[in-house]
């Protein structure tokens, strides 16, 4: 007997059709066409198409993360797994938000889309979406992202292509999954620790700064208003922050005396916050800043809003955000 997947579409362009006469793309029917344009799906598993939204990836919002998380969780009494067909430019944002929310998550959740159409000849969608069927029956536990042959960590995962067909990558992880002429498992999963539930929320109100250098402190203050929560600064190597000035200093003092989280990240993809390194990263700790480790900023900026979301204290925030809940950082003690 073959098992049961949830095909779950949220919009993107792997759901779109051209249409005349200037042939933009559009929303096609996903629920109805899919197994038009994949039959093949059918051979895997038993298919069951849901359209939840059929909307730009860039619209989803944290109210849309919860709904999709109870969604998932109510197909646990009749799927093996699940595969959510998203949009590529915010899907690593989803797959972050859903790995926080899904606790003790026991099948596979495959996020995938496409750089072109499933109706383009040329579609890099078939080979993903039949590759994500495969593994969502798999026993793979974990919210990941399947693109190119590769199946990353959801919440380890950001957009590095809007051109090639390998459109994602993992800075900082290896893939769970490599998808060749066999299927190999690279790294194991995430422990399933519980019954399986929707758990926390998301607290919206965060703002992210990328630091230039001569930037005007009194412009980033500008976005920083009474309701603001969370702070994101994405700094420079290892975390540091320019020092000629103490404005910034400054600010990171005052944001935290006002109970607001601020999180330094980097602009390097690669590598490691460490905010002990240089004395801008040094500065910014003693103000009450904390460091991102290892976490991609898709992974990072999601994670506050749901740290948020789910403490009311903030040193309950600084405490939790360069620690592991669903293997989106690596521990200081595992660096290599």
């Amino acid at each position: 007997m073959k098992p049961t997947i949830r095909i779950v579409h949220t919009g993107g362009t792997l759901g779109m059709r051209p249409r005349e006469p200037d042939r933009a793309l559009a929303p096609d029917e996903f629920g109805t066409t899919v197994l038009e344009h994949v039959p093949e799906l059918s051979r895997i598993a038993e298919i069951e198409a849901q359209v939840v939204y059929n909307i730009d990836s860039c619209d989803l919002t944290p109210t849309h993360w919860m709904e999709l998380a109870r969604t998932i969780h109510r197909c646990a009494d009749r799927c093996r797994g699940v595969v959510i067909t998203h949009g590529t430019d915010a899907m690593a944002y989803t797959a972050a938000a859903l790995s926080f929310v899904l606790r003790g998550l026991p099948f596979p959740v495959v996020l995938t889309g496409s750089q072109r159409p499933l109706a383009d000849i040329k579609t890099d969608g078939r080979a993903n979406l039949i590759g994500a069927v495969d593994l969502a029956t798999r026993a793979i536990p974990e919210v990941g992202i399947y693109f190119g042959g590769l199946l990353l960590r959801g919440n380890r995962a950001t957009k590095t292509s809007s051109f090639a067909f390998g459109a994602f990558s993992s800075p900082n992880a290896l893939p769970l999954v490599e998808v060749g002429a066999e299927v190999r498992q690279i790294q194991p999963t995430w422990p399933v620790t519980g019954e399986f539930r929707v758990e926390g929320s998301f607290d919206p109100r965060v703002v992210v700064l990328r630091l230039v250098p001569g930037q005007s402190i009194k412009a980033a203050r500008s976005v920083i208003d009474a309701e603001t929560r969370g702070v994101l600064l994405v700094g420079f190597g290892t975390g540091n922050i320019a020092l000629a000035k103490s404005d910034l200093q400054d600010l990171i003092r005052e944001l935290t005396s006002a109970g607001v989280v601020v999180a330094i990240g980097s602009q390097a993809a690669h590598g490691r916050v460490d905010l002990g390194r240089y004395s801008g990263g040094r500065a910014a700790a003693e103000a009450g800043a904390v460091g991102i480790a290892d976490m991609t900023l898709d992974a990072a900026v999601v994670k506050l809003m749901y740290l948020l979301g789910t403490h009311q204290e903030p040193a309950a925030v600084r405490q939790w955000l360069d620690r592991p809940i669903s293997g989106e950082v690596t521990p200081a003690t595992e660096q290599t």
